[in-house]
C-alpha cells in the first residue's frame, strides 16, 4: 500500500468537498496544503473532518504548492485537487493526476474520457474506476487527430488506420472494465468519435457530465494543452493524467480493486 494522499491545494468550499468525496472513494487520506495562512487551512480542515468522517484529514504547510513546490508536492500524492481558476497552469506540470474543480459541480452524470491513439492504460483505468465508483455511464470520445483529420477525401489506408484505432480503443476500455469486475460493459460504455478539434464536443458533453478525464499518449503526446483549454470553459471537474513515464508503485485505485 502506498498510503499516498489526495492533496487539496484550494480553500474554496466546492473543491474542498469534492476532494473529500474523492478521498473516501479511493479510501485514501486527505491532506490540505497551503502557505502560511494557518487560519484558512484550519477552517478547511475542520470542514472536511465534519463532512468526510471516513477519510483521515491532515494539514501541511508548503511555501508555494502551485509553483516552485508543485512537483515535490505532487510526487507524493495520489491525486491533487485544485480550483479551476488555477488549473490550466497546474495540469501538465504536476507528476500526479490533477483534478480541477469549477465553482459549481453537476450532482450526477456521465464520466467522459478523451481517447487519443495509444492512450496510456493508466488513463483508461482511472476513467473506468471513476465511472464504476459513481455507478455512471462511461462515454469515450475517440479523437481522430493528425494532419489528415480534416481531410474530406481520406485515403483507404488512412480509413483503415482509423478503424484499427477505434477497434483498439473499444478493446482497451472493455478490458479496463473487465479488470474492475464490471460484467455489464455494454450498458456502461459508449464510444463517440470526433474528427479534428475535440474541445467543442467535450465542452458540450461536460454540461451535464460528472467528470471529464484527459490523459497522455504512451508515445508522449501530451494532454496539457487540451486539458488547459477544457479547464477554462468546461462546467464539470476535469482530471488531467500525466504520462506514467516513471512508475510510482501501486496506486490507491489498484488497492481498492484488489481488496474488493
Amino acid at each position: 500500500m502506498s498510503g499516498r494522499p489526495v492533496v487539496l491545494a484550494a480553500d474554496d468550499l466546492v473543491p474542498s468537498r469534492w476532494a473529500a468525496a474523492e478521498a473516501e472513494r479511493l479510501r485514501a487520506p486527505l491532506q490540505v496544503v497551503g502557505t502560511g495562512n494557518d487560519v484558512a487551512r484550519t477552517r478547511v480542515t475542520q470542514l472536511l473532518r465534519a463532512s468526510a468522517p471516513g477519510a483521515p484529514v491532515a494539514t501541511r504547510r508548503v511555501a508555494d504548492p502551485l509553483g516552485a513546490d508543485l512537483r515535490r508536492v505532487s510526487a507524493g500524492a495520489e491525486l491533487m485537487v485544485v480550483s479551476a481558476a488555477v488549473g490550466p497552469r497546474v495540469v501538465g506540470a504536476a507528476v500526479c493526476p490533477v483534478a480541477t474543480v469549477p465553482p459549481t459541480v453537476p450532482p450526477l452524470g456521465r464520466v467522459i474520457v478523451a481517447v487519443a491513439p495509444r492512450t496510456a492504460p493508466s488513463v483508461l483505468d482511472l476513467a473506468v474506476h471513476e465511472a464504476l465508483a459513481r455507478d455512471a455511464e462511461l462515454v469515450a470520445v475517440r479523437v481522430r487527430g493528425g494532419p489528415d483529420a480534416d481531410s474530406g477525401d481520406a485515403l483507404p489506408d488512412v480509413l483503415a488506420r482509423w478503424q484499427r484505432d477505434l477497434t483498439h480503443a473499444c478493446r482497451d476500455l472493455r478490458q479496463a472494465l473487465a479488470r474492475w469486475g464490471a460484467d455489464d460493459a455494454d450498458r456502461r460504455f459508449r464510444l463517440l468519435t470526433v474528427r479534428g478539434d475535440p474541445v467543442p464536443l467535450l465542452i458540450a458533453l461536460g454540461i451535464d457530465a460528472e467528470l471529464l478525464v484527459v490523459g497522455c499518449s504512451v508515445h508522449g503526446a501530451g494532454a496539457a494543452v487540451l486539458a488547459g483549454d477544457l479547464v477554462a470553459t468546461v462546467r464539470c471537474p476535469v482530471i488531467g493524467v500525466p504520462d506514467p513515464a516513471t512508475p510510482r508503485g501501486a496506486t490507491a485505485r489498484q488497492r481498492v480493486r484488489s481488496s474488493s
